[in-house]
C-alpha cells in the first residue's frame, strides 16, 4: 500500500490549492481597498483567518501523522492547541 498518494497526496493538494485560493482572495482584498486601510482597521480580521488557516492545516497535518504512526499520543499537541488558541481569544476578545 502506497501511503503517500492515499494520505500525503491528498492533504498537500487540498492545503496547497487552498493557500493559493486563500492567498488570491487576501490579495485581491488588499489591492482593492488598500493596504493601509484594510490593515487599520480589519487586522484582527485578518490575523484570524490567516491563524485560522494556519490552525486548521496543523490539525489535520498532526492527525495524520499520528493516523500513520500508530501515534495516539500526538492528540494531546491538538489539545494543547484548542486550550492556548481559547486563552488567547479570550484574552483578545474582551
Amino acid at each position: 500500500m502506497d501511503l503517500f498518494s492515499h494520505s500525503w497526496l491528498p492533504f498537500l493538494y487540498q492545503y496547497s490549492f487552498g493557500l493559493l485560493i486563500f492567498g488570491g482572495g487576501l490579495f485581491a482584498i488588499f489591492k482593492a481597498y488598500g493596504h493601509e486601510v484594510l490593515w487599520g482597521e480589519y487586522k484582527a480580521f485578518v490575523v484570524a483567518l490567516v491563524w485560522g488557516f494556519i490552525y486548521v492545516t496543523s490539525i489535520h497535518l498532526i492527525m495524520t501523522i499520528a493516523a500513520l504512526n500508530n501515534a495516539p499520543q500526538l492528540y494531546f499537541i491538538i489539545l494543547a492547541g484548542y486550550i492556548i488558541t481559547g486563552l488567547l481569544l479570550s484574552r483578545y476578545i474582551r
